[in-house]
């Protein structure tokens, strides 16, 4: 197949381009030249900014485009204009963020989508993202219709490469060992898919011309913040002691969940790591074991610059990614301050 990722260089995009080139496909990658430039240099690299002019993509035909970097509804006009119809099967990178609500537990591709009150509104923020990414889902099934569109509604991307340092952050904090603040409950649900199967499957819906929307997180079988961390103390410091903490002190401490301590959610909003991904494993959506994203994902922090496992600026046009985690000292006086309040043991309850 001739496949155009628009994107390609940095997280999601990389795996997708790696896989394309070792399944043998013919890959175009259109990016902005400026993260990776060298990587895949069996592929054609077309360089423009999306929010300037697309004449690069004015010629040639593909089989399929999979558009990972659509954040507003712009974006995913000026693709469609400059193909003018030269793609076969569009593939576009939403988020389960596009639901208007996640209030309950098992929400599916047929709930409603979020609604922005200025839908003419650019500004990629927390508030507006998901709004955005469900315009963008309108404007590609305007452009490429229902027939020739597939929607793919990822939840947390892990794995190696990833920019944003939340997940991979729980991975370094339990390499250090000692006592681990562990936040609410080890029953609490989670939800994240190592990136390289998202890849797999997205590739696979490519390959097959897929249409529709689908979710697109894991595990198969649910998870608990407890069974992860626990799998995390295993595989890279055994000698760590998770010392679970009740969430009402954390919140009454002023701990932001998701930054402060990521994938961490609290009760009110947990049913975002209860996504209902049905779709997608009838659809043959596969996800690795995690002890080996955990050791794979490890691996590649010990090896990257500080930089690359650490967020702070927008990923692309995304919106501004706050640094995440707790510092060594704040996590220290939190722990303190839990046990004499609770009359804990120096480790606590393990999971």
């Amino acid at each position: 197949m001739r496949i155009l990722i628009l994107g390609g260089t940095r997280f999601l995009g990389r795996h997708l381009a790696s896989l394309a080139l070792a399944r043998g496909h013919t890959l175009t990658l259109l990016h902005r030249g400026h993260s990776g430039p060298a990587l895949f240099p069996q592929a054609e690299h077309r360089i423009a900014d999306r929010n300037g002019a697309l004449d690069v993509l004015a010629r040639d035909t593909w089989d399929a485009a999979i558009d990972t970097s659509a954040y507003v509804p712009r974006h995913v006009r000026s693709v469609a204009a400059a193909l003018n119809g030269r793609v076969g099967h569009y593939q576009l990178v939403s988020s389960i963020s596009a639901y208007a609500s996640l209030a309950q537990p098992g929400t599916a591709e047929d709930a409603p989508l979020a609604k922005l009150a200025d839908p003419t509104v650019e500004a990629v923020t927390g508030e507006t993202y998901g709004g955005l990414k469900a315009l963008c889902e309108a404007e590609a099934l305007h452009a490429f219709g229902p027939a020739g569109c597939c929607i793919v509604r990822p939840g947390l991307l892990v794995g190696p490469f990833d920019p944003t340092g939340r997940w991979t952050w729980w991975l370094q904090r339990i390499q250090r060992g000692g006592s681990v603040l562990a936040p609410g409950t080890p029953d609490a649900p989670v939800q994240f898919i190592d990136a390289r199967d998202a890849a797999a499957w997205m590739l696979d819906q490519a390959e097959r011309g897929s249409t529709g929307a689908y979710n697109l997180t894991g595990p198969a079988q649910p998870l608990t913040m407890g069974q992860f961390l626990a799998a995390a103390c295993a595989s890279l410091q055994p000698a760590a002691r998770l010392q679970w903490v009740d969430e009402d002190f954390l919140l009454a401490a002023g701990v932001a969940p998701w930054s402060d301590l990521p994938v961490w959610l609290p009760r009110a909003t947990q049913a975002l790591h209860q996504t209902c991904i049905a779709r997608a494993l009838a659809a043959g959506l596969q996800c690795r074991p995690l002890a080996q994203t955990i050791a794979d994902t490890a691996a590649w922090a010990a090896q990257a610059a500080p930089a690359a496992t650490s967020a702070g600026a927008s990923i692309g046009a995304g919106p501004p990614r706050p640094a995440v985690g707790l510092a060594p000292e704040c996590e220290a006086a939190l722990l303190a301050a839990w046990r004499q309040q609770a009359k804990a043991p120096d480790g606590g309850p393990e999971a």
